[in-house]
Parts: structure tokens; C-alpha cells; sequence
């Protein structure tokens, strides 16, 4: 094919897991505006299932490719990959954060890429290297500055539902390596809309049970926020975690999980475009992520 000669040249290849991440990356650092705004007219449980609903009926259109592609034996699988790469997280992070500050629930986000490479090392063989273990210290150190420093951050917490927000980062931390052991060579697209299918199936009755279509008709509130809780589906789901798998796929699990270092500088940024002003503690988060990104994408010596 005419592609591939570029496609096995590592330059062009790394260049491609770079534009992969950093458009993951914005993707999701700009859920939590869309998050913020979709809980002005629903309660987080909602907001949750209109997320899942939204995501899965935008793959739809590609469940046939899924059933076509996916040998039947690696349902289990994806199902597997699905739930804990997406279908829980998506409603404990909501609930966690009914009970903790949302600086928080930054900080246990930004723990993903440790867990993906504690949870690797103990059950999936991923390889010990002292490298990347700097790297991902100093990329969390980074976007733990950029969150705690924050003239608005507030650090309040719940105990339990502390531990209801760090169960999430576990299970994307186990989710990734999952993939990467079972599903490596599929199709990511198919594989994707295949993973939201098997979600969207048990959320129409849960959609109907929790009465959201009442609260359409009845809530002007619910009716302005809907297009929000669409859009967090559309994109912050269904594409994000399109470009995610594709990324597992072509780069080294450490990288891919990085991801999360790099949402609170979306968050900078946008602070930036809102006319916010930088200060030191930006700086120095800044740095430290990119420096621990590079080191994690580098190769060891």
C-alpha cells in the first residue's frame, strides 16, 4: 500500500502519537467545561447516562463493523475493557465528586499513569524501567502544581468517596493493560463502537427508569444543558476514546496513559484564553509534565 513505507518510518510514526495524545488530551481537558455545564440541569447520575447514550448511539453507525470484525471469542474481552475503561469511571466520578472538591478529583486523575504502571509490573508483565518510573513521577508532580496551586483549588475531601475517585484511575490503569494484552491487532474503531454498544444496551432502560425524558419536558434548565451532556457524549466519549485505543495500539502504554498529565494544561489554556494570569507554579507545571512525557516516550539506555 501506498502508506506504508511512511507509516514504518519512526519518525513519522512517533510524530503521529504525539498529535494522537496531545488531541485526546484536549478532547477530555475540555470535558470538564461541558461537564460543568450539563450538571447545571442534571444530577450527576444524569449526566452519566446521557453521556453513555450519546456516545454509544454516535458509534452506532459502526456496530456492524464491530460484529463483523470482532471474533466472538474476544467479547469477553472488550466487554471487560468497556466496563472498566468506561462504563464504571463514568458514574464514579460524578458521585465522588457530590462529595469531594473538584481540585480533588484532578489530583486522582492524574494518578492514571502510575496506576497503569503499577497495575502493568504486578499482572501484565510490563517492564520494570527506572526511566519511566522518573518520568511518570515527575509528569504527576507536575499536574499535581498546576491543580493544588490554583488560586480557587480547595482540598476537601470525603474519605470514602475519596476512594470511590481513586477506584477510577485503577481501573483505566487496568483497563489499558487489559487491552493491550487482548485485544492488540483488532480494529480500533470497530472495537470501539463494539465496547459502547455493549454499554449504550443496559443505559436505554436506565435512561427511561430514571425519567429523563420527564425532566425534558418539564425543566427549561434540563433542556439548555442537554446539548452539553451531547456534546461531553459525542466527543469527550465516543471520539476520544476512539483516538485512545488507536494510540494504545501504535504507542508504548506509558505514553498513551500520559494523557492525563496533559488535561490540566488544557485547562491553562483556557484559562489563558479567558484572560487568566500565569504564574510561577504554571511555569513549573508546565515544565515537569513535559519533561516526565518525554522521559516516559524515550528509550531507556
Amino acid at each position: 500500500m501506498p502508506g506504508n513505507s511512511k507509516s514504518s518510518d519512526p519518525s513519522t510514526s512517533k510524530f503521529i502519537n504525539w498529535v494522537l495524545l496531545i488531541l485526546c488530551a484536549i478532547i477530555w481537558g475540555f470535558s470538564y467545561f461541558l461537564i460543568k455545564h450539563a450538571l447545571t440541569g442534571f444530577a450527576p447520575m444524569e449526566v452519566a447516562v446521557l453521556r453513555i447514550m450519546a456516545g454509544g448511539l454516535a458509534l452506532l453507525p459502526l456496530v456492524y463493523s464491530g460484529f463483523k470484525k470482532i471474533p466472538l471469542g474476544k467479547y469477553k474481552y472488550v466487554f471487560i475493557c468497556a466496563l472498566a475503561g468506561s462504563g464504571i469511571p463514568i458514574y464514579l466520578y460524578p458521585l465522588a465528586q457530590t462529595h469531594i472538591d473538584s481540585a480533588v478529583t484532578g489530583i486522582i486523575n492524574s494518578l492514571t499513569p502510575l496506576c497503569t504502571y503499577i497495575i502493568g509490573i504486578l499482572f501484565f508483565g510490563l517492564a520494570n524501567k527506572t526511566q519511566k518510573l522518573i518520568g511518570v513521577l515527575i509528569g504527576l508532580m507536575g499536574a499535581v502544581s498546576l491543580i493544588v496551586f490554583k488560586s480557587n483549588a480547595q482540598l476537601r475531601a470525603d474519605v470514602f468517596f475519596f476512594c470511590v475517585a481513586l477506584s477510577a484511575p485503577m481501573l483505566y490503569g487496568f483497563s489499558s493493560n487489559y487491552l493491550k494484552k487482548h485485544l492488540m491487532g483488532l480494529p480500533s474503531l470497530p472495537l470501539t463502537s463494539l465496547m459502547y454498544f455493549m454499554l449504550l444496551v443496559p443505559t436505554i432502560p436506565l435512561f427511561f427508569f430514571i425519567d429523563i425524558p420527564h425532566k425534558l419536558e418539564t425543566s427549561e434548565t434540563a433542556r439548555h444543558a442537554l446539548p452539553y451532556a451531547m456534546f461531553l457524549g459525542v466527543f469527550g466519549t465516543a471520539v476520544a476514546m476512539s483516538l485512545f485505543n488507536i494510540l494504545i495500539k501504535r504507542a508504548e502504554i506509558m505514553f498513551a496513559a500520559s494523557v492525563t498529565y496533559l488535561m490540566p494544561v488544557v485547562a491553562i489554556f483556557l484559562g489563558i484564553m479567558d484572560h487568566e494570569q500565569l504564574g510561577w507554579h504554571d511555569y513549573l507545571g508546565l515544565g515537569l509534565i513535559l519533561g516526565g512525557v518525554l522521559l516516559i516516550n524515550s528509550k531507556q539506555k
